[in-house]
């Protein structure tokens, strides 16, 4: 016998399903509750059933809570909902404890969380949305466990992009991939850049996802200035003259507005995430 939940109580386990892990913030964005006391009252009922079906990750003082669905919540989301297994993002037991990527994995969500919006907005299609810490294989019995992100390189190590999606606009498929960059070392970055122009010139990410055309990675910096020094340095290396605009660069302040918009190119000049293919 399956528990009633609320109208508002489902879409909490329908967005943890979908993101894997959220804070109040980023349900609010959602729209799943206006108001955080009457969130945390809804999330108190989840996590307080005779079968929890929400868990919360043990936090510091003046960080936000992030929950995540108890596998619980599986079958009830299937039953209810109609999801598949595959469409279901659920931790395997308990989080005792936050990791050191925490932060940046919630500017990857809320990267996933805007772009969902904005799909939304202007009627495209979001066709796949990866992120790092999503994984296929197992370490139990294969031990192949693996980011599905990740890609090979012939004769180099596989790089993992954050975040790798698919949209289909009015008429064609657009590739991208994400890598969000945070502090101050421009080197780093420079250097990640270099392994990505070469991957895009020798076509591993296009034979990995079957895709014949070009693709973009957005390079999103948590400081505007550092973008000024990467684009100074890769605008003078002849690698990436044939590439100026398949990499696109933006501020994380910015990722709230529009994510389409606003985007610089190597050169610097202001480009949207894709164009309409007439």
């Amino acid at each position: 016998m399956i528990t009633r939940f609320s109208p508002k109580q489902m879409g909490i386990l329908e967005a943890l399903a979908r993101y894997k892990f959220l804070t109040y913030t980023q349900m609010m964005k959602l729209g799943i509750e206006r108001h955080r006391s009457n969130l945390s009252l809804l999330l108190k009922g989840l996590r307080e059933s005779k079968l929890p079906m929400v868990k919360k990750i043990p936090h510091g003082m003046g960080e936000e809570v992030k929950h995540y669905l108890s596998e619980k919540a599986v079958p009830i989301l299937k039953e209810l909902c109609g999801l598949e297994e595959h469409e279901i993002h659920c931790p395997k037991g308990t989080i005792l404890t936050h990791t050191q990527d925490e932060v940046h994995r919630t500017s990857i969500i809320d990267f996933h969380i805007a772009l969902d919006l904005a799909c939304k907005d202007e009627s495209v299609s979001l066709l796949f949305c990866d992120r790092y810490f999503d994984t296929i294989g197992n370490n139990r019995v294969e031990k192949n466990l693996k980011s599905k992100t990740a890609f090979e390189m012939e004769g180099a190590a596989s790089i993992k992009p954050d975040i790798t999606f698919m949209l289909h606009s009015t008429i064609q498929n657009e590739l991208f991939l994400v890598e969000l960059e945070r502090g101050r070392n421009a080197k780093k970055s420079i250097e990640k850049a270099v392994k990505h122009a070469e991957a895009m010139l020798t076509g591993a990410v296009n034979k990995r996802y079957d895709f014949q055309r070009g693709y973009r990675i957005l390079w999103i910096f948590e400081y505007e200035n550092v973008i000024d020094s990467v684009l100074k340095e890769l605008s003078s290396q002849s690698l990436f003259e044939p590439l100026t605009e398949y990499f696109l660069f933006k501020p994380l302040s910015q990722i709230g507005e529009n994510i389409f918009l606003s985007w610089r190119n190597i050169a610097g000049k202001e480009r949207r995430m894709f164009y309409e293919v007439s």
